[in-house]
């Protein structure tokens, strides 16, 4: 057997190739053979030929395969009613375990039969199909390759495929017909992930979870900076954020509902706020419509001139400086935070008003630098910066890769995607120009290091969750409101604009007294 032909009889077993050029086993029937000679080849053709389409079925599906074999050897030792009373008695038990803790049993044995149902009758029937209409295939010499279905996972809105990929193929491939993949399927849509070298993940989602709207989360009683709960992601599962040792760039258009992502964070933050062990230090550029309701919160707040938001800014950067130095003396490379050392969150809502659109150049530098600083130097000193914008583009945050968590919400053009999350965030799924206006607080989110962008939506605090989280959780430490600056009013004093003789110059008093008349007074 040559080699091309070990390859082809190997393709051949293979569920995921199809051979395109098979060479069939001759029948071997002469003219002058009589009808019997013709029959007992004829039988002995088929007899061949079952035989090598069997050992293909066997060998193609090894599990499948032996389980019926199994049950059948079982019919042939004890009959069909012993088999059939087990059968009927496993039945009855999964009713009962479903009935009694359906939670257990839907993670034990729902989803792997609802798994195991919907890879044989939705998507292994039809898989080589879909690859080949696609463009999903590769050929080597005889045979027609396409990516192999491994496994399948299933929840309550989405199937995650485990694929394999074939030599030449790479996940950017199956990214590209993502948009066609979904349509053929007939779902919400179809996004890739990378599981390891060679694999992927193909998630098919059949229902959207955050389609609803979802309400203020419980605050927590113990939060924890690294995954602080914020909202629910597509897959249903908590939506957790970090704070510590990072710093946070929200863009999204005007509706898009960056202040459910804002508020939700500061209701998450709320008891280490109320505990001293967090600082939170607002800036709100539109005159305090997004942060003033939550004042309270707030150690430091600035919502009035942009001189004095900048000046809240440089004092951030400033006290990132001086706690660096303070822990280089200690040798602590990064901060626990705690009553005495809080970890201080600096909130800046619409930063383009103190950057690209503030007309006083210096000022917009000082603000520019400042942010630089706290930006390259708080991760460590337990600084991190919260910043919220309209406007992704670059002359509104030209360091936006300082900010290693990116949350992007609806955006305006496909273009502003790619310049929040990354090069190449939209072509894997994060198609936030398609976002509905109506689905406030919906986004994604690209994380430092993380190649595919998750898809997220915040909870929606109401005015009155906001004002009683005001209320139940102050700022032990917060600043009182400054008193907007009158400027006085000069009193209306009576200045003389004539100089008097002692303040004139000799010469000058001389021509005055020689043009003055006689009798009449100098003044």
């Amino acid at each position: 057997m040559t080699r091309r032909h070990l390859g082809t009889l190997l393709a051949d077993l293979d569920p995921a190739a199809r051979v395109t050029t098979r060479r069939r086993t001759p029948l071997g029937i002469s003219p002058q053979d009589s009808i019997g000679d013709a029959l007992v080849k004829l039988t002995g053709w088929a007899v061949r030929n079952g035989l090598t389409g069997m050992l293909r079925l066997l060998v193609r599906y090894r599990r499948t395969s032996l389980a019926l074999l199994a049950g059948l050897l079982l019919v042939d030792r004890a009959g069909w009613v012993l088999p059939l009373l087990a059968l009927a008695l496993l039945v009855f038990s999964a009713l009962v375990w479903r009935i009694v803790s359906p939670d257990s049993y839907r993670r034990w044995l729902g989803l792997r039969l609802r798994s195991w149902w919907r890879r044989w009758t939705r998507y292994a029937p039809r898989w080589g199909r879909l690859m080949a209409r696609h463009n999903l295939t590769v050929t080597d010499t005889d045979t027609e390759q396409w990516p192999r279905l491994l496994r399948i996972r299933t929840t309550a809105a989405r199937d995650s495929l485990l694929v394999q990929l074939r030599h030449g193929q790479s996940p950017d491939d199956l990214e590209a017909i993502t948009t066609p993949l979904a349509h053929a399927l007939r779902v919400d849509d179809v996004r890739i992930r990378l599981h390891r070298p060679g694999r992927v993940w193909v998630d098919v989602r059949r229902r959207d979870l955050l389609a609803p709207t979802i309400p203020a989360l419980p605050i927590p009683a113990t939060p924890d900076l690294s995954r602080l709960m914020i909202g629910m992601r597509d897959d249903g599962g908590p939506w957790a954020l970090r704070l510590l040792g990072t710093h946070t760039l929200i863009a999204g258009a005007t509706g898009a509902g960056k202040g459910s992502v804002l508020h939700s964070i500061l209701r998450a933050l709320a008891p280490l706020i109320a505990a001293g062990i967090v600082e939170v230090w607002g800036i709100d550029p539109k005159g305090g419509m997004e942060l003033y309701p939550v004042r309270d919160l707030f150690t430091r707040y600035a919502d009035g001139s942009t001189r004095e938001m900048a000046d809240l800014l440089a004092a951030g950067a400033e006290f990132t400086r001086d706690r660096s130095a303070e822990l280089k003396t200690r040798r602590v490379r990064k901060l626990t935070p705690t009553v005495d050392a809080p970890f201080v969150l600096i909130v800046v809502d619409e930063f383009a008003f103190l950057s690209a659109y503030q007309p006083d150049h210096k000022l917009a530098n000082d603000v520019d630098s400042a942010v630089q600083i706290i930006c390259s130097q708080g991760r460590g000193p337990g600084v991190g910066l919260l910043v919220a914008v309209q406007d992704p583009s670059k002359e509104v945050v030209p360091y936006r890769q300082l900010f290693p968590t990116r949350i992007a919400l609806r955006l305006d053009e496909p273009t502003q995607v790619d310049m929040v999350l990354g090069d190449g965030a939209r072509a894997r799924g994060a198609r936030c120009d398609e976002i509905p206006s109506w689905a406030h607080g919906v986004g994604y989110v690209k994380l430092d290091g993380q190649r595919e962008p998750t898809r997220v939506r915040a909870a929606y605090p109401t005015d009155a969750d906001i004002a009683a989280l005001a209320r139940d959780y102050p700022a032990p430490l917060a600043l009182p409101l400054a008193e907007p600056a009158v400027p006085a009013v000069p009193t209306a004093a009576v200045v003389d604009p004539y100089l008097t003789d002692d303040e004139l110059d000799p010469e000058w008093r001389e021509f005055v007294r020689s043009r003055t008349p006689a009798g009449k007074a100098l003044r």
